[in-house]
């Protein structure tokens, strides 16, 4: 390894469940197993994301009882609000219950978790925070000294709608480090 291997200490990789992401965390977890780096696994809270984006992500045996009904009927109890107010149900998007979101955040970095350690990284630390992804991912990276920042090209396709390559794109023009970004 030579080298390279003094370069790389620290690999910080951005989870939010999706494809993208999943194949971000491989690479991620192979790189810091090779180099026996520790690998930062991060998990931006989905604030803003949708039921159906969340119910794809959840375990849902994994939930209890309260959450699983939850995650079913968040959305249709606000609609029913708005009618029952005279409103239109339009564009209107609800933002999930917090309980909610921080536990499927919780089973996403499990499953991220079981990944690296079957890749055989030694090292893991992780991290679940609420804020804007590409300034979290910036301020973590600092923080805990990454050498490199590895990434989906995309996130869940209706988080912050077309910003979606925004993302992957503010980390890599701004970062210090090496920025990966894996389609």
């Amino acid at each position: 390894l030579g080298k390279e291997s003094e370069m790389i200490k620290s690999i910080l990789v951005a989870t939010d469940g999706s494809d993208h992401a999943k194949k971000a965390l491989t690479l991620a977890s192979d790189m810091a197993a090779k180099y026996g780096a520790r690998l930062v696994l991060v998990h931006i809270l989905l604030v803003n994301a949708r039921s159906e984006t969340l119910r794809s992500l959840a375990t849902r045996s994994g939930l209890p009882k309260r959450l699983r009904e939850l995650l079913g009927t968040y959305e249709a109890d606000f609609q029913m609000e708005v009618a029952a107010a005279g409103g239109a149900i339009g564009f209107i998007t609800v933002p999930p219950p917090r309980d909610l979101v921080a536990a499927i955040g919780q089973q996403v970095m499990e499953r991220a978790e079981k990944i690296a350690a079957k890749a055989g990284v030694k090292k893991i630390s992780s991290v679940t925070v609420e804020g804007d992804p590409a300034e979290v991912i910036l301020e973590l990276a600092a923080k805990h000294k990454a050498d490199m920042i590895v990434m989906g090209s995309r996130g869940l396709s209706d988080f912050k709608g077309l910003l979606l390559g925004s993302i992957s794109h503010k980390v890599s023009a701004q970062a210090e480090c090496t920025c990966i970004t894996v389609k």
